[in-house]
């Protein structure tokens, strides 16, 4: 299930630039993608955001499911769904990424050739990193985390019980600034949205998802690329690496002051980072 965004400009007979947004892991339609979409869609872009499978009001079992690989399909099949209105130029779409789906959706802006552009706000790109991190434990961690989703993956194969970790735990003294960011959208009112439904994750879905990491092949990205991420993100390196590493044209947008979730809703920011993509959007797709 997705929300489509149409400009208020938009005439009887027009086909116009479109843009898919694809959002953070367990994300919905409703959230930061929405905003996103529907700020773009104010500024002449039809605009798409998507409920991955397993997730809101979209099918799939078992539900909260979080596979990259999934989620890069579904955003090729939104990419189809695109470019078979007539309401779009199907020579003018591009996409946006924010958060893990700025891996998600350079993955789909990587192979999929109808689309013309990509652009990250705080992408994440590597989340096995994540896990490792450069820290002596960090290799033991990730292990733990293999180990544990193949017996939640046998259990269900064998009883069909689907075991679950909540998807964004709270944050205490001891958690980084990221994890902080996070707790604070996703467990109140800013994020803590009815169509994101409970706070879980299928366990099994974490070896999926913590083998993911497409920095090493951005460098084949054929089509124009713009980094936005805030100056005070915690993850502003992985942009920064995913920019280093990416070709020309290139260009990489730091929002000072900015935290990597600021960048979510926060206006202040966000509209600095939607002025940004509408200049850059236009320019790519011209």
């Amino acid at each position: 299930m997705g929300n489509l965004y149409l400009p208020k400009s938009y005439k009887k007979g027009d086909k116009l630039s479109a843009i898919l947004v694809i959002g953070p892991k367990g994300a919905v339609k409703e959230q930061t993608q929405g905003i996103y979409a529907k700020k773009l869609s104010e500024n002449g872009f039809i605009t798409l955001a998507i409920d991955h499978r397993t997730y809101g009001e979209s099918e799939g079992l078992p539900r909260h499911y979080e596979n990259p690989y999934m989620k890069v399909e579904d955003g090729k099949n939104a990419v189809s769904y695109i470019a078979s209105l007539d309401i779009v130029d199907k020579n003018k779409i591009s996409i946006l990424g924010v958060c893990n789906g700025g891996g998600f959706g350079l993955a789909v802006a990587l192979y999929d050739g109808r689309v013309k552009s990509y652009a990250s706000v705080s992408g994440l790109f590597d989340l096995r990193s994540q896990i490792i991190n450069g820290k002596p434990e960090g290799k033991n961690n990730l292990a733990n985390i293999m180990k544990q989703s193949a017996d939640a993956r046998q259990k269900y194969f064998e009883t069909a019980e689907v075991e679950y970790i909540p998807q964004m735990p709270p944050a205490d003294k001891n958690s980084n600034q990221l994890r902080k960011e996070a707790a604070e959208y996703y467990l109140t009112p800013r994020g803590k949205v009815p169509n994101w439904g409970e706070n879980k994750m299928a366990v099994m879905s974490r070896d999926t998802r913590r083998s993911f990491d497409i920095t090493d092949q951005i460098q084949l990205l054929p089509v124009p690329y713009l980094a936005i991420a805030g100056s005070k993100a915690l993850t502003f390196g992985l942009s920064k690496t995913a920019y280093d590493r990416a070709k020309e044209p290139k260009e990489l947008f730091e929002i000072k002051e900015a935290t990597h979730m600021d960048l979510y809703d926060i206006d202040k920011y966000v509209n600095q980072a939607v002025n940004k993509l509408i200049a850059f959007y236009a320019k790519a797709m011209k």
